[in-house]
């Protein structure tokens, strides 16, 4: 944008704003528990005329139980607040005219209506799952199994998410999405978002928010969506938690959280650790149709890992005065593993004559570590909802191991090797963001943000000769250093048609400049691209807890490091692994229609999405046809279609026993444009139900069922799992003791993976471990006042 067009842009903010004052008054106020002193969320605010309690407009307060009614028109008024669970109250009146734009009501707190009913304290309570805007929110801190669960673990409750058994989370069947942790990036989980999540406790989490159609407001990034994690906020007092917990399958954890805030300074801190002792056994049979070399594969393989994580965050916020407030946050962690992977190889002759047998051996060591800092300013005018915010956020993180391979072939030659791997990853990312409320219920947002990331990856080899000797092998050698600038610029505008109907259009500009020299054989990459991000969002507000929301949002993959990099994995020599310096980034077209609703006893949220992908990035499996070893990397196939059907069920049998239904159809089309197209239809159910028997004694039971997913090549797994838990609440509910089962009859979950080629049929079976039981325990503390209102981060929040 050119200097004149962004002094256009401010001026035009600035006569809007004028012209904001000229129109009407506005309303303000929050909503309190009179008992526990937090936000009443969802609490359902009318402004009525004070004259015949006419209802003139209504609202739900928010998280933090703020409300905002703007461009109220001269008059006298009264305030109606109601919320299950409580006693309604009627606030006095007052009147908006020329010398009373402004009313500022403060906190206003309502008392619980507290009913025994058969031993049952009923009180209001926040539901399960929710639909607000673009996003579906998972409400952890409701979850009974969240003392006893991991970040991943929670994952597959959520609608439009599964989890595969080796962990994999795939959102509306892809791979490719981002996820923040309270709107951030994190070294930790940017690294490798599977095992950080598989690491990531849930006790510590608040709420999961699923973005699948996000507005302009966030990056790009990500065909899938966004997954972002909040935390539990601050607080005026103290609140804390002890906890750990023990899984026979040689998983322990434990950890620590507090936050407090005292008049201008808060603080949220927490800490944890994990170690990891698990095993699991995987086969391979590919049967190869290449003329001359016909013949069958067979791979067994056991693996062994032991690993130890450690992580932490800090972060440090100061009300400088009422309208302005500083964030400092950092965060870090640290992990190392070792993965030993014996492997017994068998080759048979196209007469299926057994012709060779190998025994392998493959023992990686690896460390990483990564760290987060960064700062959080925030500015509020006058007016509500008038706020300026610029953010700075630092991660950095590095690795570093080796692999020793050996194989012994009879008959053939013995061989060892080793390869040497380090990464270093950086990146820092600025942004200023802009909101300006507008008459009648309108909200202009734009923001910039600068995205800036370094990557250097320097991978050897040595092997053994024939003396004996350990020596360099040059031509495994490889050095690849990559930078990628992003400069963004967004504008969203939202406005009502009627008093029920909320539309949110959104434009964002992201000018990608991506360069990368493979040093080893002097390639070099050059991509610049201007990508244009339409979005749009439509909500109807049907009546209060009822909505429909129709969304579309133009999503970008850009091609990782890993995918990019032409170094060879050679680990496994009969099944090598390189990325494609030739791939360009692919884009994603996604378009939603949900519905929610929620009542007392039952609550229901369904949808209908499209996705169609150009360019779609995939890994591509081939067999050289003079070695006849499997190759795995990555291209752009083509074109994909996809298109879901979601179902999420929350109801009440009694008062005491609810039950929760997720269950999704997805058919997809994959499409090279040439000799390879593929479809098909997959399906997941998760069924979970709890019963509360009194006494703060609870207990949850669970099952899910993922058919196979149709990829280009073939299909992945299916996957079938059940467990409970019990759960018991001592002294006043702060020591929980919880005992779960997962899958008790079970010795093991296999997962099946087929790819076929005009070449080759290639079979992958895992077989991963069953039958585990885990216990855990944690301890919450504090004393609190009020919820605090001050803080929220803007970085890629969307909020």
């Amino acid at each position: 944008m050119t200097l004149r067009g962004t002094l256009l842009l401010f001026l035009l903010l600035i006569v809007i704003s004028l012209q904001a004052r000229q129109q009407g008054g506005s309303v303000t106020g929050q909503v309190i528990d009179s008992i526990t002193g937090k936000p009443v969320e969802f609490a359902t605010v009318v402004l009525m005329q004070a004259a015949d309690r006419k209802a003139v407009a209504h609202t739900l307060a928010d998280s933090q139980g703020g409300f905002n009614f703007g461009s109220v028109a001269f008059g006298s008024y009264q305030i109606g607040i109601t919320m299950l669970g409580y006693t309604p109250r009627m606030l006095d009146s007052f009147r908006v005219d020329a010398a009373h734009l402004t009313h500022r009501l403060g906190i206003r707190y309502l008392s619980q209506t507290m009913r025994q009913l058969g031993g049952v304290t009923v009180t209001g309570k926040k539901p399960l799952i929710e639909l607000e805007d673009e996003k579906l929110i998972y409400n952890v801190e409701n979850d009974i199994e969240k003392d006893n669960s991991s970040a991943s673990d929670i994952m597959r409750k959520i609608p439009l998410v599964t989890v595969d058994a080796d962990g994999t989370i795939k959102l509306k069947g892809q791979t490719n999405y981002k996820v923040l942790l309270n709107g951030r990036a994190t070294s930790m989980i940017t690294r490798d978002p599977k095992e950080a999540l598989k690491a990531y406790p849930a006790s510590i989490i608040k709420k999961i928010e699923i973005i699948t159609e996000p507005s302009a407001k966030y990056d790009a990034e990500g065909i899938g969506g966004i997954i972002n994690i909040i935390t539990q906020k601050q607080v005026i007092g103290y609140n804390g938690s002890l906890y750990s917990n023990y899984n026979t399958m040689g998983r322990f954890s434990g950890g620590a959280s507090i936050s407090a805030r005292k008049k201008k300074v808060g603080i949220t801190a927490y800490a944890g650790g994990n170690q990891n002792s698990t095993r699991l056994s995987s086969s391979i049979s590919r049967e190869s149709f290449i003329p001359g070399n016909e013949g069958l594969l067979l791979q067994n393989t056991e693996t062994r890992n032991n690993s130890h994580t450690l992580f932490g965050s800090l972060e440090l916020t100061y009300d400088i005065d009422s309208s302005n407030s500083v964030t400092m946050f950092g965060n870090g962690s640290i992990n190392k593993s070792v993965v030993r992977m014996p492997q017994d190889n068998f080759w048979y002759n196209s007469a299926r004559q057994l012709s060779q047998t190998g025994i392998y051996t493959s023992d990686n060591y690896s460390d990483a570590h990564g760290t987060g800092f960064g700062l959080d300013y925030q500015h509020k005018f006058k007016q509500p909802g008038h706020e300026l915010s610029f953010v700075l956020n630092r991660t950095t993180s590095s690795g570093n191991g080796h692999t020793d391979n050996g194989q012994h072939n009879e008959p053939g030659t013995d061989s060892f090797y080793r390869n040497d791997n380090t990464t270093q990853n950086l990146m820092t990312a600025v942004q200023a963001d802009y909101t300006l409320p507008l008459p009648h219920d309108q909200k202009l947002e734009a923001g910039f943000k600068g995205t800036f990331q370094y990557a250097e990856n320097n991978a050897t080899q040595t092997i053994r000769n024939s003396k004996g000797d350990t020596v360099p092998n040059p031509e495994r050698s490889n050095i690849f250093n990559t930078k990628l600038d992003i400069l963004a610029f967004y504008l969203t505008y939202r406005f009502k048609i009627g008093s029920k109907i909320s539309v949110k259009p959104g434009t964002r500009l992201e000018q990608t400049y991506q360069t990368g020299d493979f040093i080893s054989n002097n390639t070099k990459i050059k991509s610049n691209y201007l990508s244009l991000i339409p979005t749009i969002n439509i909500t109807w507000q049907m009546e209060p807890l009822s909505s429909l929301s129709l969304s579309y949002s133009r999503r970008l993959q850009r091609p990782s490091i890993h995918m990019l990099n032409p170094y060879v994995n050679d680990n496994d020599p009969n099944n090598i692994v390189h990325g494609n310096p030739n791939l360009k980034p692919s884009y994603a077209n996604s378009f939603g229609l949900y519905y929610n609703k929620i009542l007392e006893k039952f609550s229901l949220n369904t949808g209908i999405d499209y996705t169609f992908i150009n360019n779609y990035i995939q890994s591509i499996i081939s067999v050289d046809t003079t070695k006849g070893i499997t190759i795995s990397t990555f291209d752009n196939v083509g074109r994909s279609n996809a298109t879901g059907l979601s179902l999420s069920l929350r109801f009440a049998l009694t008062k005491k026993w609810n039950i929760n239904i997720n269950g999704r159809v997805l058919y997809a089309d994959f499409n090279n444009g040439s000799n390879l197209r593929s479809s098909g239809i997959s399906g997941t159910v998760y069924t979970n139900t709890d019963y509360n028997f009194g006494h703060d004694f609870r207990a949850d039971a669970y099952g899910y069922w993922y058919s196979s997913s149709p990829s280009l090549q073939g299909s992945s797994g299916s996957n079938i799992g059940y467990g409970f838990t019990l759960r018991k609440d001592l002294f006043n509910k702060k020591l929980s003791l919880s005992l779960a089962a997962d899958q008790p009859f079970r010795k093991q979950r296999p997962m099946v993976s087929e790819t076929k080629d005009a070449s080759f049929h290639r079979i992958f079976t895992s077989y991963f471990p069953a039958n585990s039981y885990n216990i855990s325990i944690s301890w919450r503390f504090g004393k609190l006042t009020t919820s605090a209102t001050r803080n929220k981060s803007v970085v890629d929040t969307g909020q």
